[in-house]
């Protein structure tokens, strides 16, 4: 049998009471009827929703695993000399990775249609101000759609942790997928209590869009689709995957959500002399109260002065959980980076071995020479 990662026992005892004390955190606040305004549902619907689409997409999770196992072990077997999901635990693995690809793909088309078809569509990166946008102040978010996709992405992350921490086949990766998972988990119940709905769609679909390829690549290995023989499709997924990352988990998310949308655009709107909530503070500051505009300017256009905001202003209620939300959001950006790296790493290991020994060793984190035959 091959050797199992090794976890440091703190580490690993630390994500998991982090996730419990979410869990529960999660489910007491929707009872208290911590919603945003136009949530279609009281309090205790709410948790009852959540519990009831956890206990509904486990066994969803479970029956696409066992068909995806059956279907690709009947592949390997009449279609690939090699036979590469032969081994049991290969077979668990590219079963996990299926059920993945399932979830990010049915929840990136839900994304779409909220951003950009449901009652006409939504301004995504075209208007950074709004990112932000709605908060409790402002108007409230009556897209049933909206509520739908929050609750089944809590309940994705929410089961998807557990069966990372206690189910599946661990990684290299382990520690840095849990803390990912953690941090998703306090982001989607941050942006939803605090209506900053907009942003987090984005974010979800930045993410689920490009996991999609990262599934791909991941099947695609498990099944030895490299070389000549294979069409090269480990390799084409793999570059694939190189680019699309960057260019969503990195460019968009990086420069368009988190600094433009997160950080900056929010201050420029939400902070506006004669805004609701801000009228108090702009009599009390005067007319010479700019936000760090130049005298006379308009939102958008341009002059608008980040720093000059952020030292007159380092917190106000039409900004709640503003630092932290975006803390979260720069911890998961730096998390992307990491994966980045680990790419390049790849990447340059890729030039001198085959596509699967450079997953073995730098992804998997062990080696299938002892496993057992099913």
């Amino acid at each position: 049998m091959a050797p199992a990662i090794a976890i440091d026992p703190r580490t690993n005892a630390l994500l998991i009471t982090i996730f419990g004390i979410e869990v529960v955190g999660v489910v007491l606040s929707a009872l208290l009827g911590w919603l945003p305004l136009g949530c279609p549902v009281d309090g205790p619907r709410a948790a009852s929703a959540l519990i009831a689409a956890c206990l509904t997409l486990a066994p969803a999770i479970l029956a696409v695993k066992r068909s995806s196992g059956a279907f690709g072990a009947f592949i390997s077997r009449r279609l690939i000399s090699e036979d590469p999901l032969a081994k049991l635990r290969i077979r668990r693995k590219f079963s996990d990775q299926v059920w993945q690809l399932a979830i990010h793909l049915s929840m990136t088309l839900l994304e779409v249609y909220v951003l950009f078809y449901d009652n006409g569509g939504e301004p995504w990166l075209t208007d950074y101000m709004s990112l932000m946008t709605p908060v409790p102040w402002f108007q409230q978010n009556t897209k049933l759609s909206v509520h739908v996709l929050y609750c089944a992405q809590m309940a994705i992350w929410i089961v998807t942790c557990a069966s990372h921490c206690f189910v599946e086949e661990r990684h290299k990766d382990y520690v840095l997928m849990a803390t990912h998972h953690v941090v998703t988990i306090a982001l989607l119940w941050l942006s939803y209590v605090c209506n900053y709905v907009r942003i987090g769609t984005v974010v979800l679909l930045l993410h689920d869009s490009s996991d999609i390829v990262v599934d791909l690549l991941k099947a695609a290995n498990y099944l030895k689709l490299e070389g000549p023989r294979r069409c090269f499709l480990v390799e084409i997924t793999f570059i694939l995957n190189f680019f699309t990352w960057g260019y969503t988990r990195l460019y968009l998310f990086g420069y368009y959500v988190v600094w433009k949308g997160g950080l900056y655009g929010p201050r420029e709107i939400c902070t506006a002399p004669g805004v609701a909530g801000m009228e108090s503070f702009t009599a009390a500051a005067g007319s010479s109260y700019t936000r760090g505009h130049a005298p006379g300017a308009s939102l958008g256009d341009g002059s608008f002065d980040w720093l000059a905001n952020l030292r007159a202003l380092p917190t106000h209620d039409n900004l709640p959980f503003y630092w932290t939300l975006n803390s979260l959001m720069a911890a998961l950006l730096v998390m992307q980076v990491l994966w980045y790296l680990l790419f390049w790493r790849m990447l340059f290991r890729l030039m001198k071995s085959s596509a699967n020994d450079v997953g073995k060793e730098e992804y998997e984190g062990d080696s299938d020479d002892g496993d057992h035959n099913d």
